[in-house]
Order: structure tokens, then C-alpha cells, then sequence
């Protein structure tokens, strides 16, 4: 299930999207996405399949609370993502790369 109340991710389906990378320090933590942008979104350009993809990034500062437990090479597609959910300053993101979820006081989403 996917659940996304930040308003740059409005047309946008976290749960066919896919997580390219993920970078982390103490401070901050970045989702590089390839996000599946659906219609009725401003960067929305159809190919012949009627599908768009778009890459972007989600990023997290002033983090609170940080909880990262990561796959042990177990998923074939370490880019799927089984539920994702943004809400407020909470955030829990469970794909196959593994799970991440925190609280930030600022979030950035970025589609190009």
C-alpha cells in the first residue's frame, strides 16, 4: 500500500516507481528514484504504452529518528518497492534494498 500526502508526490505511484540508490549520513538521507508519474501530473509525457517514468529524488534532513535495516541480497530487484508511505514528517519506505523509515523535519521531493 502506498500512501503519500506530500504535495510533490501527487501523481505520482510510489509503488511502481523504482528506488536506484539510497545515500545516508548522520544528518541527511536520499532516495535517487525513477518515479512512475501518472497523469494529471505537470512532468507527465506518455510513451507508446501510455506509461511515464521520471527520475527524481526524495530527500530527508534535520532527521530524528533513523531506522535502516537492509536486505541481505535476498531480493531479485532490489529497485521494487513493496509499500512506501509519506506522511507529515514520518516516512517508511519497504522495497527490496530493505526497509527504511524515519521521522525529518524537512523533506525535499524532486522530479526532473
Amino acid at each position: 500500500m502506498s500512501e503519500a500526502t506530500h504535495p510533490k508526490l501527487e501523481n505520482i505511484d510510489l509503488e511502481r516507481s523504482k528506488l536506484l540508490e539510497v545515500i545516508y549520513d548522520d544528518e541527511s538521507l536520499t532516495l535517487e528514484m525513477e518515479f512512475q508519474v501518472l497523469e494529471g501530473h505537470a512532468k507527465f509525457e506518455p510513451d507508446t504504452e501510455g506509461t511515464c517514468f521520471r527520475k527524481g529524488f526524495i530527500s530527508f534532513a534535520d532527521i530524528d529518528d533513523l531506522r535502516i535495516k537492509q536486505s541481505q541480497g535476498g531480493s531479485d530487484d532490489e529497485t521494487t518497492i513493496s509499500s512506501a508511505t509519506i506522511e507529515g514528517d514520518y516516512a517508511f519506505l519497504d522495497s527490496g534494498w530493505g526497509e527504511i523509515e524515519l521521522t525529518a523535519q524537512w523533506i525535499r521531493v524532486v522530479v526532473d
